[in-house]
């Protein structure tokens, strides 16, 4: 079974992520693909590679040679990590986040050298209260930082173009807490999932500017990401698989959100690059 932050590697030798889950159907998107004049060469397949943004989720092959599987890789290749991610993964350790609840994702997972970072999903509600109770601590034992301000300005450059120009993305990234800057221009961020909730639902609403005030946002660390709101004095829930948009929700902003509004459900979805969310 194919779950979120799964890779697949296809036919045609192109390497893909399972992105998000909807409606059961599991979709995603190319994010490695040949290229004879590529940059990444993988030691899988022997080839060259070019990496690829994502432009939006399509339903992924239902053949496929290879399924890589983040935790069974991270059992398998923890002896193998060096300096500061095995440091990191030690941490995550001694704070009471045991290895069946660690995973890689990445490029590394699927077979190409560590260029720059290790990425390393986390599972499970409690151990995000783990992690976030011990922040400071993670930091001050890997002798990392918080996310800094030229991190958030090149990120910012990176990205801003794929949303529209209403939506608060630099303010969104600032929230970046859980990631551990290594050095300046490496920075890390785990990911963290609930396999409890992974699926989100099909859109049933219409797209519509809605204005909000969170009543729970802890949730929003999570992929994907969800938070509770009060809209029309009714509670919804806000939920994106956009991994840009981890953390934006803390208990009583008050925001614009532009996403599909489902009032039969009481469900706000965003998930494309037209939806955003504007801080009041």
């Amino acid at each position: 079974m194919i779950e979120l932050l799964d890779y697949i590697l296809d036919y045609d030798d192109n390497f893909w992520i399972m992105n998000e889950l909807i409606g059961n159907k599991p979709k995603g998107f190319i994010v490695y693909k040949v290229d004879e004049n590529g940059n990444r060469f993988n030691n899988i397949t022997k080839k060259r590679y070019i990496k690829l943004q994502n432009n939006g989720e399509v339903e992924l092959p239902k053949e496929y040679k290879m399924l890589f599987k983040p935790q069974e890789f991270y059992r398998e290749n923890k002896k193998n990590l060096k300096g500061i991610w095995k440091k990191y993964v030690e941490v995550l350790n001694e704070i009471g986040i045991e290895d069946k609840d660690i995973g890689i994702f990445g490029s590394y997972l699927i077979g190409f050298d560590i260029i720059k970072d290790v990425d390393f999903i986390i599972y499970g509600l409690d151990n995000l209260e783990k992690y976030r109770n011990n922040n400071n601590f993670i930091k001050e034992k890997t002798n990392t930082k918080f996310i800094s301000e030229k991190h958030i300005d090149h990120q910012y450059k990176k990205y801003k173009d794929k949303y529209p120009k209403e939506c608060d993305l630099k303010a969104i990234i600032k929230r970046n807490w859980s990631g551990i800057q290594v050095k300046e221009g490496v920075l890390s961020t785990p990911r963290f999932i609930d396999k409890n909730f992974t699926n989100i639902p099909e859109k049933k609403g219409k797209d519509k500017l809605v204005k909000v005030k969170v009543i729970n946002g802890k949730k929003s660390d999570l992929l994907p990401r969800v938070a509770d709101v009060l809209y029309n004095g009714e509670t919804y829930k806000i939920i994106t698989q956009m991994w840009k948009f981890q953390s934006f929700a803390k208990k009583d902003d008050i925001f614009w959100v532009y996403g599909n509004v489902n009032e039969d459900d009481k469900i706000i979805i965003l998930d494309n690059y037209n939806h955003y969310i504007k801080f009041a």
